[in-house]
């Protein structure tokens, strides 16, 4: 649900994209690559951006769809945008050149060295979504299914194959069809019957499955919790993965009763998100955002209900990147670290 002022903030960041929001006294000009309009980290670079705007901050912030992780970091080192998003996990991944990264050249792999974080989010999970009146209910009965397993340019797809290989299926003996699609697209295709169920990012609700929800009621896959535990053995920076358990009324009492045909809890796959900038953004800058961002919480959290759960007692912990100085000085006179 959005209120008033959300309504209002999506107006401004709408303006903002016509280049006539930017506050006047606004001197540096940022841009934020997110994973997508229907994200939770597109969400937060807009509520960030409309903070800025409304305190009058010397900085402005304009969010970009940039498509998923691994396109997001390779766009912040190559200067494409001075805020970006990458787990925690995928972060190390990248430099220790493996998994997505395995083929970066070495110079690409020198750059990833650059980044910095300011804090991370926890908000955004991986979720299994199919239609409610479908006959899946677990991972193990998408066998022969055609599933979208995340977004083009991003880690969700690696995650989910090694995720179902440790359930039993293997894209590789073609157990299943996995495709990568941006989420309105595969829900789309969901509306349609050409897919059968979809990995989603983001918080609860999902932007794209609530709205999706209105016209045909979805079901969230369960993980299974032995074969999540082979996982994090297996997966190259498994440690850094968690799951959260939703139980049918925890999803229905966000979506509705109707919007859902949920009969056992679903659980969805998450790590610290982690916000990160270049090393030669300078200190100032970094405090700024960063003190603006923690300062005006209450006010991004209007943004959209998938941030309700954003919170600094989390936002420090699990994280595989430097801190920026500029982040450290404010954390340090909060007392924070």
């Amino acid at each position: 649900m959005f209120t008033r002022r959300t309504l209002l903030s999506l107006f401004l960041v709408g303006m903002m994209f016509l280049g006539s929001s930017a506050p006047v006294c606004a001197s540096t000009k940022l841009t934020a690559g997110a994973i997508g309009t229907t994200s939770d980290t597109y969400m937060l670079a807009m509520g960030w951006a409309n903070a800025l705007n409304e305190v009058g901050s010397s900085v402005s912030i304009t969010p970009l769809e940039g498509g998923g992780t691994v396109q997001l970091l390779r766009g912040l080192v190559s200067n494409r945008w001075d805020i970006g998003f990458i787990g925690s996990p995928h972060y190390g991944n990248a430099l220790a050149g493996e998994l997505n990264f395995e083929k970066d050249p070495p110079e690409l792999r020198e750059r990833y060295k650059k980044a910095r974080v300011l804090f991370g989010i926890l908000s955004g999970m991986g979720q299994y979504v199919v239609r409610g009146d479908s006959d899946i209910y677990s991972v193990a009965d998408l066998k022969g299914k055609k599933i979208s397993i995340g977004t083009p340019g991003g880690m969700a797809g690696l995650v989910t194959r090694r995720l179902f290989h440790d359930h039993g299926l293997s894209h590789e003996n073609n157990d299943y069809s996995p495709q990568y699609l941006e989420y309105s697209t595969a829900l789309d295709e969901m509306r349609s019957n050409l897919l059968d169920a979809t990995l989603l990012w983001g918080g609860i609700p999902q932007v794209a499955a609530f709205n999706f929800s209105r016209q045909i009621p979805v079901r969230f896959l369960p993980i299974n919790e032995k074969a999540f535990a082979s996982f994090k053995e297996n997966m190259p920076g498994g440690r850094y993965y968690i799951l959260k358990e939703y139980t049918p009324e925890n999803l229905k009492a966000v979506y509705g009763e109707e919007a859902l045909v949920q009969k056992e809890p679903a659980n969805m796959w998450t790590f610290q998100m982690m916000v990160i900038v270049r090393e030669d953004m300078p200190e100032e800058i970094a405090y700024e955002i960063t003190k603006q961002f923690w300062e005006n919480l209450d006010f991004i959290k209007e943004t959209g209900s998938a941030l309700k759960a954003l919170d600094s007692n989390e936002a420090l912990k699990d994280l595989s990147a430097e801190f920026h100085p500029g982040a450290v000085r404010y954390y340090k006179e909060k007392g924070w670290l």
